[in-house]
């Protein structure tokens, strides 16, 4: 995909009806190139280069459904990688790091339908998902750095943590690509691919949810924390159930899946994660050490805790909020390094 930024040479606002409709049927059935041609041409895409990724997120999402009415079919039929790559960049940089990587996906089932591949074929929206920015051939290649630099970091925090299993080397991101995401977007993975992308939202959103402490220093709602920490846990969770060589049941609850890898994860058989309130939970976390054990702990009670009940009246800082997203990452990548094995 290109990231020439010249301006259309069609607007979708200036297009009837049928000259929308005999140009969408016309590169419905070509090769995938006039898929990409079609849904380059449009302003969206200019918009998106000229600073305006708000206007390129509603126009690119308008001009699909427009499409998409025209004929089914043929919208199932036309290749749609290109516009979805647009899509995903411009939410991503409204910070809407979930409906980025929802679109970005998208981006990679167009091209692996196409023939691309995630071992010797990578198109762009694959490097996406595999935070591989070793190559500048990516229109998204600096939003695809923040992300490895971010997960870079989160990986650095999980390593330093001890506690970790004896003789466990530590995690790379190199580990996180081969072990994980590669396999997630590659035939047979199917089970890891909502897994994946969540883990990369997850980490992602961190910036924009710390920066609303700054924004609205007054005590007020704290759904966008709740909720983010929640969908962190819910992806540790996730991660256990999946575990590739010794999974426990899927419908057993995080306690007993705890139970059933203790020894893989090196923790206690019963470890304490009973909820005892929002509170208690920030309470703990000036005594807490910085072990994994910890961290796992931690992680259960906040999903135990926020599973049942999101009307928590606490005064959550932004230093609690660092430690928890750290501690549920951790978590998370703890998961990853000891049960999903080369």
């Amino acid at each position: 995909m290109s990231n020439h930024q010249s301006q259309p040479t069609n607007q979708f606002a200036n297009l009837t009806e049928d000259e929308l409709h005999r140009a969408f049927l016309v590169a419905s059935n070509g090769p995938r190139e006039n898929g990409n041609n079609f849904f380059n041409q449009f302003k969206y895409r200019y918009d998106l280069f000229a600073g305006n990724p708000a206007a390129a997120r509603i126009q690119g999402l308008d001009l699909l459904n427009r499409c998409r009415s025209i004929d089914e079919a043929a919208y199932a039929r036309i290749h749609k990688g290109s516009a979805y790559y647009w899509i995903g960049m411009a939410a991503w940089l409204v910070r809407d790091h979930e409906l980025a990587t929802f679109f970005f996906d998208a981006s990679v089932a167009e091209d692996i339908r196409a023939g691309s591949n995630p071992i010797d074929n990578l198109s762009p929206s694959l490097r996406y998902i595999l935070l591989d920015g070793a190559s500048r051939e990516q229109a998204a290649w600096e939003l695809v750095r923040a992300n490895e630099a971010r997960m870079e970091e989160l990986i650095a925090n999980y390593n330093a943590r001890p506690g970790r299993l004896q003789g466990l080397a530590p995690l790379t991101i190199r580990d996180l690509q081969e072990r994980f995401l590669r396999k997630s977007i590659s035939p047979g993975g199917e089970n890891l691919r909502s897994s994946a992308t969540t883990l990369i939202s997850f980490c992602m959103e961190w910036d924009l949810r710390n920066m609303l402490f700054d924004i609205r220093p007054i005590l007020g709602t704290a759904e966008p924390f709740f909720l983010h920490l929640f969908k962190g846990c819910v992806l540790f969770e996730t991660l256990l159930k999946g575990s590739p060589t010794n999974p426990p049941s899927i419908n057993c609850n995080l306690r007993n899946a705890l139970r059933h890898l203790h020894v893989e994860l090196g923790i206690p058989a019963n470890l304490n994660i009973n909820s005892r309130g929002f509170s208690t939970i920030i309470d703990n976390l000036a005594r807490a050490d910085n072990s994994i054990q910890t961290a796992i702990q931690f992680t259960g009670q906040i999903r135990n805790t926020l599973g049942h009940n999101l009307g928590w009246v606490v005064t959550l800082e932004k230093n609690h909020y660092y430690h928890l997203v750290r501690m549920v990452s951790s978590s998370c990548l703890h998961a990853i390094s000891c049960l999903y094995i080369p």
